[in-house]
């Protein structure tokens, strides 16, 4: 049997990453895994052990990644006893039908080429990918200290956030518990056919930046594509308007009935993910506004340097506060740069409006709650910050939730580009 086009492409990039079965060029997804990491020897089934009841899909993955483990190790038979106990209670696991093919027919010795043959080039090249993706996160998963970066500050009425790594197709799932952020559970996800990331409507790309939660739609109610329902994302936020990005509808959603996974470049932009696990994961996303990170790439710090960099911006915002308590006008408006856009205020329009109004006040009292700060995925010199914002002064009050974008300037100074409420 020919081996297909896509399989000798790939079999002539390797080198010495080849495995000899049986007398056949035994490549199933063992080079793929190779080039990830060819010295990586991790002890797979940890990954049964793992996790804290949100995944409903971490068990048949591990049972995949365990095969594939056994492949390596040219332990045909017990990755086929692995295989046949995962597809017989996830038949619809297209990845993990595969590999058994495989392994079947290098068993039997027949095996010519990735896919034996019988999948076309364009759906082998996204489970090939799917295969790549699932391993190399698991070889790089937190060790349980690292924290990804973008997190600085979740406040104490935001219990969770999800954060997002689109190299790895994973979502990760962070509890803000008393003792500080912690992952508490991870998931293969798919992401736009354009990759990263969203600039117009219609490209089919998945934005990169700090979204938000804003409401629940059953499945019911949306054609059979999104499957179990949906999670509407506020994209685009005020700094992809800024920047000129285009359009909307992009979610969190399941897959279509029937489809385990799909591969890792497969939606027109949205995040999506096995209907069960959004199922269980939709209780911590029902109360609406949770924080969405989603990242190229996540990098992952030490909780002291994101503690250090959580001190200096509470700090910044609490001289940002007691300057515009304290009513004097001009100190207060150095905390904004000159490229301030707000709505159709810019940096004039709104010294202006600010002049006038502490002109005509006497006290004000200002408290800030539920501080949220995240370093912006791509944009390392941009923070976002979000709270609530309790104002009184002797002639107005009110109660918002203000969203502020900081950039590191040319000076060396933080300072405020954009701030709304939402």
């Amino acid at each position: 049997m020919p081996m297909t086009t896509h399989s000798a492409r790939f079999m002539a990039g390797m080198s010495a990453d080849r495995i000899v079965c049986r007398g056949a060029m035994f490549l199933v997804f063992v080079c793929v895994l190779l080039v990830a990491g060819k010295s990586a020897r991790a002890n797979v089934e940890e990954l049964l052990a793992q996790g804290h009841g949100l995944s409903m899909t971490r068990e048949p993955e591990g049972y995949l990644l365990n095969a594939l483990d056994k492949v390596q190790r040219e332990r045909l038979d017990q990755a086929q006893t692995l295989l046949e106990s995962l597809i017989q209670v996830n038949p619809d696991f297209r990845l993990a039908q595969l590999v058994y093919a495989d392994v079947l027919a290098a068993r039997a010795g027949a095996l010519h080429g990735l896919g034996a043959g019988f999948v076309p080039d364009d759906e082998l090249v996204g489970l090939e990918d799917e295969a790549r993706r699932r391993w190399r996160s698991f070889q790089q998963r937190p060790n349980g200290v690292l924290l990804p970066r973008n997190l600085i500050a979740l406040g104490e009425a935001e219990p969770y956030a999800l954060v997002v790594d689109l190299e790895l197709s994973r979502m990760y799932v962070l509890a803000n518990a008393g003792s500080g952020l912690r992952v508490v559970e991870d998931y293969y996800v798919s992401g736009g056919k354009g990759g990263p990331e969203k600039h117009r409507e219609g490209d089919r790309r998945t934005p990169l930046g700090v979204y938000f939660i804003q409401e629940y739609i059953p499945g019911q109610r949306l054609p059979s594509l999104y499957g179990w329902g949906a999670f509407t994302l506020d994209y685009p936020n005020p700094l992809d308007r800024r920047m000129g990005k285009t359009g909307h509808g992009i979610w969190l959603h399941g897959n279509p009935t029937g489809i385990f996974s799909r591969p890792p470049q497969d939606s027109d932009g949205c995040v999506t993910m096995h209907n069960k696990d959004l199922e269980a994961l939709a209780p911590l996303l029902k109360s609406g506004n949770v924080p969405v990170v989603i990242s190229r790439q996540v990098a992952w710090a030490d909780p002291d340097d994101l503690a250090r960099n959580r001190k200096e911006f509470l700090s910044l915002l609490d001289s940002w506060r007691s300057d515009w308590e304290s009513l004097n006008t001009e100190a207060y408006l150095q905390h904004y740069s000159r490229e301030f856009r707000s709505g159709t205020q810019n940096y004039a329009n709104w010294a202006r409006h600010k002049q006038r109004v502490n002109a005509g006040k006497q006290k004000i009292r200002l408290n800030l709650a539920n501080i949220n700060l995240f370093e912006y995925p791509e944009f390392p010199g941009i923070v976002v910050a979000t709270f609530t914002q309790d104002y009184w002064s002797d002639n107005f009050q009110s109660i918002s939730r203000k969203h502020q974008f900081w950039k590191h300037e040319a000076d060396g100074r933080w300072r405020i580009i954009y701030e709304g409420t939402y």
